[in-house]
């Protein structure tokens, strides 16, 4: 009888994981594993939102196999020492795992892999987060793609040669390998998930599942139209089951395209929703092709950018008191949910960056640990593109009015009163620009800058620093 394990880390499903797939046809019994890193969550004190959500996921994928007679393994250190003596202890002889594009993860797995094959050991390691690899989308020269259409249009056609659809139904070995003792502390999965001030979405396939299921039969064909309207339940949410993997990116294709021929009239809507989903695997691929952007900007000659913001500014914009009613009813919004709509994510990191002059990487940091779907590729590639300095990114010139911007997307003030109620006496348009009205009757502050003359500082920056390349 040949055993194996499953080492699950951001594919927290059974129904169309490719590693644990792959497994399953090559072993009669296996063992479900997890391990968590101690760099990485803590279980005591606070949690992040997206670690709460982690748990959540975890837990409900653990309640799940021990349904299936598949009771899993949760223990807390480092894999690259873990995993050789849960294989000397099961005789497990086939290790498989999905893998990261990160550089983190990549050294990490590139260590397990050497550890299971030095304990007499086979790996498998497939690519599960993403539909395509970072290397499967080239360019006609063989480079990576560092503008955004052209990699779409190459998708689409890689696509189309040979899609990758989900499996049908779930694949498990038949068998399950009884635990081991290996001197390491289980984990249970209820002293995992704490409470946290958000409330935060259902984690788990089943609620991924059905998460997806209503947004293609409900506001998916309207998605090109309501996607930028924060006040709209109109996006699909399904970053965090991205992000952790509890659902399958294959699966969301693939469903997407069947609602396009049940409705043809939500092509558009629906298409538009995909073009997102590939912006996802875009920035991916950036990590992994240049993973200086995790610390830097992609065009390397933006490091020269003079950040001169205040800490003080830095902290009215991370508490939602910027005086800018639609950029803090966005942060305002992040802190309760921990949750912003995307179109509130551009706007809130274009002017962090180019009206409070404040260095792209502390927004970035502050929102990979504010966000319940805080993903590194994701979140880098936003906010190089909302600071000009990334790949594809916005023009630095282009700098979005933190006032018109909340008028042309907010237009009636639901979001800004629904987070901000210090305002909700204020009727629309007053309501965008509350420091003109006589009325005293708030504790709402003024604006900490204006938009106008940060506007000309931030241009008068980069030319700075594109004539010293020049």
């Amino acid at each position: 009888m040949k055993h194996g394990i499953h080492w699950f880390r951001n594919d927290l499903r059974l129904h169309d994981n490719q590693g644990l797939s792959a497994l399953a046809d090559r072993v009669d019994a296996w063992l479900p594993l997890f391990i968590l890193d101690p760099n990485l969550a803590s279980r005591d004190g606070g949690q992040a939102p997206r670690v709460r959500f982690m748990f959540d996921c975890l837990s409900r994928l653990e309640a799940d196999l021990r349904e299936r007679g598949f009771p899993m393994l949760i223990l807390e250190g480092d894999p690259e020492e873990l995993i050789p003596k849960i294989m000397d202890g099961t005789g497990a002889t086939l290790v498989s795992w999905n893998s990261g594009s990160t550089p983190f993860a990549r050294r990490r797995d590139s260590r397990v892999s050497a550890a299971v094959s030095a304990a007499g050991g086979e790996s498998i390691e497939l690519g599960d987060h993403t539909v395509f690899g970072a290397e499967e989308i080239k360019t006609k020269a063989g480079g990576y793609y560092s503008v955004y259409t052209p990699y779409r249009n190459e998708w689409w056609r890689t696509w189309h040669r040979a899609p990758r659809l989900p499996a049908s139904r779930v694949r498990l070995p038949k068998m399950t390998t009884p635990s081991v003792d290996i001197g390491s502390m289980k984990i249970s999965p209820a002293d995992l998930v704490k409470d946290g001030e958000q409330k935060l979405p259902r984690g788990g396939e089943l609620s991924a599942k059905r998460r997806l299921r209503q947004f293609l039969a409900g506001t998916a064909g309207r998605y090109d139209i309501d996607r930028d309207r924060p006040e709209i339940d109109g996006t699909s949410r399904l970053s965090p089951y991205l992000r952790f993997g509890a659902i399958s990116i294959r699966r969301c294709f693939s469903e997407a395209l069947s609602a396009i021929e049940r409705d043809p009239s939500s092509k558009t809507g629906i298409s538009k929703w995909m073009d997102e989903l590939i912006w996802r695997e875009f920035y991916n691929a950036v990590v992994f092709h240049a993973p200086h952007v995790l610390s830097g900007s992609f065009r390397p000659e933006y490091d020269a950018i003079r950040w001169r913001g205040r800490p003080s500014h830095f902290a009215a914009w991370c508490e939602g008191r910027t005086g800018y009613p639609f950029v803090d009813a966005a942060m305002r919004q992040l802190s309760a949910t921990g949750w912003m709509h995307n179109r509130a994510r551009m706007v809130v990191a274009s002017f962090l960056t180019k009206d409070l002059h404040i260095d792209w990487r502390k927004g970035e940091r502050f929102f990979f640990e504010s966000l319940v779907d805080g993903d590194p590729a994701s979140n880098n590639g936003g906010w190089q593109w909302s600071a000009s300095t990334g790949t594809d990114a916005q023009p630095y010139f282009r700098i979005f009015n933190p006032v018109t911007q909340g008028q042309k997307w907010d237009p009636k003030g639901v979001y800004i009163r629904r987070w901000i109620p210090e305002l909700r006496h204020l009727a629309s348009p007053e309501i965008h620009r509350p420091w003109e009205q006589a009325d005293a009757r708030t504790e709402y502050p003024r604006p900490i800058v204006d938009h106008s003359v940060q506007r000309v500082l931030t241009i008068a920056e980069f030319k700075r620093v594109r004539a010293i390349r020049e």
